[in-house]
């Protein structure tokens, strides 16, 4: 089940709730939908509690034009989170304008509603399911200029629950409200990813970035600035739900 997922016209961003949804029925895959839905874009910074606030600072763009995201699963030995060969993809996007969508008319107000019987009393709410892992935000900057919000979620201790690798790695454009529509422009494999020195401070490290053809698309550094532990899916959902632009579909 990934936390992160891929990103882009080809391939839509995770759902938070799915993946709660997933956990709480018990396990299995979570596979990310296609999509070329239209995109409510938001800012990559997101609040948290004051204890626990963490922020993006990657400078904002558009909400139009053509931009970088990727994608890798991984291992933490050490310090060093380490991308796998397989499971990595970056992917280029192009964003135009849309209208926004009309305010629809308001409804009419319904007919007095009998008095209902009586609710029976709810069960008790389940005991929140726990996790143990560490939440990293900073920035990600290319040679040709592209940056964006890089976010890492890695396992405090071995694999992440319910996968055979310990960390996910995402990297996100900070683009500015606005109502866009995304195409897919050109993708392919990340080749490489090293993410080393990680503390409570953060951590830094180099990305490639290749064609399908295995040919030289751009390279740069992800650095990580703020890190907070996360012990309940709920938790997490929260923190994914606001990093993640809303996508109408």
């Amino acid at each position: 089940m990934h936390y992160l997922g891929p990103r882009g016209a080809a391939v839509a961003l995770f759902t938070a709730a799915s993946l709660v949804a997933c956990h709480s029925a018990g396990g299995g895959s979570y596979s990310p939908a296609l999509s070329e839905g239209v995109a409510q874009v938001s800012s990559g910074d997101f609040a948290a509690s004051p204890q626990t606030a963490l922020q993006c600072n990657a400078k904002q763009e558009g909400p139009e034009g053509t931009f970088l995201s990727y994608f890798a699963t991984g291992n933490v030995k050490g310090t060093t989170f380490t991308a796998l060969a397989n499971g990595s993809e970056w992917v280029l996007e192009q964003y135009t304008k849309v209208k926004p969508t009309p305010t629809p008319k308001p409804t009419p107000t319904p007919k007095p509603t009998p008095t209902p019987k009586p609710t029976p009393t709810p069960k008790p709410t389940p005991t929140p399911k726990p996790v143990s892992v560490y939440y990293y935000v900073g920035t990600f900057t290319m040679k040709n200029k592209q940056t964006g919000c890089a976010y890492l979620i890695a396992a405090v201790k071995g694999h992440l629950p319910g996968e055979k690798f310990g960390g996910e790695a995402l990297g996100l454009p900070n683009l500015k409200s606005g109502n866009t529509k995304s195409k897919l422009v050109d993708s392919g494999p990340v080749k490489s990813l090293v993410i080393s020195h990680l503390s409570s401070k953060g951590g830094s490290g180099p990305v490639t970035l290749v064609e399908s053809n295995d040919k030289a698309y751009t390279t740069g550094t992800i650095t990580l600035t703020a890190r907070t532990t996360i012990k309940e899916y709920d938790q997490l959902r929260q923190r994914l739900e606001q990093q993640i632009p809303s996508r109408d579909r």
